[in-house]
């Protein structure tokens, strides 16, 4: 009994250190959030919805109700890990809510990004700014940083946590980010392996879009 309880606890160590990690730094406020509200949680549209529940969220210098809703992880492998707040001396912190992957990364498997939608992602709303992580140790040697970036799900912008990766010979990473096209609304741009001697190939052939708004290296 007591060697089965500790293969278990090994086999979960490894989500269970994922799951301490805070991905992203907390803010400081010095007003308390109001009272949680109750929320009426509809059915599931199907079996890969995962429920993201209702919070004050710090937005703009003050308090903005969120409300829950039922959302799809942004690819396999990533869990929801909610938003909160915590009480720390004369204030108060805000965590962000945010996708996180489930497993270690695996130093012989190149992070894949979910495949491009079939129509570009078009949203009038303006991204929050994006947040400031904190990085895992590097978990093996040559890893290299795919930084967190705002998705947008449906319903709100939702943020996904960066994560480490193998690189792949003779590629770059091209992070996520959000480019303001000259309407007025933002669009997407997915993050993507970019072969070295395609660098610059793909940039500046749609005048649609001008001020880009993500993490750029």
């Amino acid at each position: 009994m007591r060697k089965a309880l500790l293969l278990a606890v090994a086999l979960l160590w490894p989500q269970i250190a994922l799951a301490q990690i805070r991905y992203v730094r907390g803010v400081r406020v010095t007003v308390a959030p109001p009272a949680v509200r109750i929320e009426a949680q509809p059915p599931a549209p199907s079996p890969r919805y995962r429920w993201i529940a209702g919070f004050w969220a710090w937005r703009g210098g003050r308090q903005l109700w969120l409300t829950g809703h039922w959302a799809l992880p942004p690819a396999p492998g990533y869990v929801w890990e909610p938003a909160r707040w915590e009480r720390q001396g004369d204030g108060w912190m805000f965590y962000e809510g945010y996708w996180r992957i489930v497993d270690q990364p695996d130093p012989n498997v190149v992070y894949q990004p979910p495949p491009p939608p079939v129509q570009t992602v078009v949203v009038q709303a303006q991204p929050p700014p994006a947040i400031e992580e904190v990085r895992p140790a590097v978990p093996f040697e040559g890893a290299i940083w795919i930084p967190g970036y705002w998705d947008w799900n449906g319903v709100r912008y939702v943020w996904v946590a960066g994560r480490w990766s193998p690189q792949p010979r003779e590629y770059r990473w091209e992070n996520h980010g959000w480019e303001r096209r000259r309407d007025g609304r933002w669009e997407h741009r997915p993050g993507h392996w970019e072969h070295r001697e395609e660098r610059g190939e793909h940039h500046g052939h749609d005048d649609d879009r001008g001020e880009r708004h993500g993490h750029d290296d």
